[in-house]
């Protein structure tokens, strides 16, 4: 998928988020492209079970429009291995690490090859398909209410067994970031889960390209002070390396 349809369908789905239909026309005539491309792009989209096909448009599947696991790791897939790359280099052998579900934290998974005795713990059949080849490393895979469009587990099973470990490696996506408002995400129920991961974890890992910076998202996970380091893909703002350095929190980026 190229960057052009990248963006198109970026659009179409905040378009359906904030008025809930799109029309052919509309869109082509808004892009500059023909309506047969659009029409692709529906296609596209409703394949990954973000919109449904209408006649001469598309509407909203649900209230809301969520992006499966899949299409998420398509998008800015190069930033994702940067941030991947650049987070695999804080796991040590013998780390007990728990990476969250999200593309971003299945972008870890090819730099713990050449590691030795590490445990990881998981709430992703996503990323349990990208260990399962790994059958060197011990991996825990958290229980709970399965969410095939997320391919993750949560809910009551998955906290009570949260609630057993303490001291490991948590390596979190989220959804966005900010210096004030900490970091958030857009689902309450993934937000739950992860405010009580953060609570058991030894050290705090927030991995995320830089789209996410600066866009705070309806529900608080935590301040950013909960953090140790963030992992981006492009060097943050001055202002992220004051409030970073203020807080004691070490930015990882290319150099």
């Amino acid at each position: 998928m190229g960057i052009a349809s990248e963006i198109r369908h970026n659009k179409i789905l905040e378009q359906l988020n904030a008025k809930g239909k799109v029309f052919v026309k509309e869109i082509s005539k808004q892009f500059n492209v023909t309506e047969v491309t659009i029409r692709r792009d529906l296609v596209f989209l409703e394949k990954e079970g973000l919109l449904k096909k209408t006649y001469g448009g598309a509407v909203l599947v649900g209230p809301e429009v969520k992006p499966s696991v899949r299409f998420r790791q398509k998008r800015k897939s190069n930033a994702k291995k940067i941030v991947g790359e650049l987070a695999g280099k804080l796991i040590n052998d013998g780390d007990v690490i728990f990476l969250e579900a999200g593309s971003t934290c299945n972008e870890i998974i090819p730099f713990l090859i050449d590691h030795k005795d590490i445990t990881i713990i998981v709430n992703s059949l996503y990323l349990m398909r990208r260990l399962h080849s790994m059958g060197w490393h011990k991996v825990i895979m958290i229980g709970g209410q399965y969410r095939p469009d997320r391919m993750d587990t949560v809910g009551s099973q998955a906290e009570v067994a949260i609630n057993q470990l303490a001291g490991f490696k948590a390596f979190t996506s989220a959804d966005d970031i900010t210096i004030d408002s900490g970091i958030s995400g857009a689902d309450i129920v993934t937000v739950g889960f992860s405010k009580l991961l953060l609570k058991k974890a030894g050290e705090v890992i927030f991995v995320g390209d830089h789209t996410k910076f600066d866009n705070p998202a309806l529900y608080k996970i935590a301040d950013i002070d909960k953090l140790d380091y963030i992992v981006t893909d492009i060097k943050p703002s001055p202002q992220w390396h004051k409030a970073a350095k203020e807080k004691n929190i070490k930015l990882i980026y290319p150099e």
